[in-house]
C-alpha cells in the first residue's frame, strides 16, 4: 500500500457508505487545517481508499475519516491500509496514541478496528449521536 498526501476525497462511495463518514464538504474544509493530515491510499497504482486524521496532541491522532472505495471493499484493503497507516504514524509522526469512533451498527468497522488492536474505551449515546470510542497505543 502506498499513502500519498491528499487535498480531498477522490474515491467512489455508495450512498450508504457516505453516511458512515463526514460529508465531502466537511472533508474538503478540514484538509485545509494545519493540524489535519489526509492521504489517498493506493494499491500499486490504483486508488482504493482515503484517510483523514486530526493531530490533536503532540503524539496523538484522531482517525477522523477512513474509507475504502465501494468498488474495492471486502478485499482486505481496509485492514492492510490501517496496519500500514499505524506504522506511518508511529515511525514518521512519532505517534503514541490513535483514537477513533465508529457508529453503532457499523459492525464491519468494529471488526477491523478490533482485529488490528483497537479497544473500546467508551460510548456516546446522546441525541443524534450514537458512536463507540476506540483507541490503540503504539
Amino acid at each position: 500500500m502506498r499513502f500519498v498526501k491528499s487535498s480531498g476525497i477522490k474515491i467512489y462511495l455508495s450512498d450508504k457508505d457516505k453516511t458512515l463518514i463526514s460529508s465531502f464538504e466537511c472533508i474538503e474544509n478540514a484538509v485545509l487545517k494545519s493540524n489535519v493530515i489526509a492521504f489517498d491510499i493506493y494499491n500499486d497504482n490504483t486508488l482504493v481508499g482515503f484517510v483523514m486524521l486530526n493531530n490533536f496532541a503532540e503524539d496523538s491522532f484522531f482517525l477522523w475519516d477512513f474509507a475504502i472505495d465501494s468498488n474495492f471493499q471486502n478485499q482486505h484493503y481496509g485492514e492492510q491500509a490501517l496496519i500500514e497507516l499505524l506504522n506511518i504514524l508511529k515511525y514518521d509522526y512519532n505517534a503514541k496514541l490513535i483514537t477513533t469512533t465508529y457508529k453503532y451498527g457499523n459492525t464491519h468497522a468494529k471488526y477491523i478496528y478490533e482485529k488490528i488492536g483497537f479497544v473500546e474505551v467508551d460510548a456516546v449515546n446522546e441525541c443524534n449521536i450514537h458512536e463507540v470510542n476506540m483507541e490503540i497505543k503504539l
